[in-house]
């Protein structure tokens, strides 16, 4: 091998030292490009695990809306019991007041 000397060596050793530069950035540009894909990965499982509960909370919506929907077709005889119940209580209340009435002598 030649023995460099003079212009031609101190061009090298420039060039030397500029591509050992640009390889330093690109190792610390390969560094924050790991970080950044190590963070991307932990969003799309947050995101992952996000989707998985807005599928269980739709789910569980859906049961309660369908709960929601017998209980509110039965409304209607629930209304007419409740009538017959007030009724049968006014008149079992009206039957003891007879009752009292009659007890008393007042009748």
């Amino acid at each position: 091998m030649p023995d460099l000397e003079g212009p031609v060596a101190e061009l090298l050793n420039m060039r030397l030292g500029t591509l050992h530069d640009d390889v330093g950035e690109m190792k610390a540009a390969m560094k924050d490009l790991a970080a950044a894909i190590t963070k991307l990965a932990l969003i799309e499982e947050r995101q992952s695990n996000a989707a998985a509960a807005m599928e269980r909370a739709f789910l569980a919506l859906e049961k309660v809306e369908n709960r929601l929907a017998v209980l509110e077709a039965h409304v209607p005889a629930n209304k007419r019991v409740s009538i017959w119940i007030d009724r049968a209580t006014w008149a079992g209340m009206g039957l003891l007041a007879m009752l009292v009435v009659k007890k008393s002598g007042l009748l």
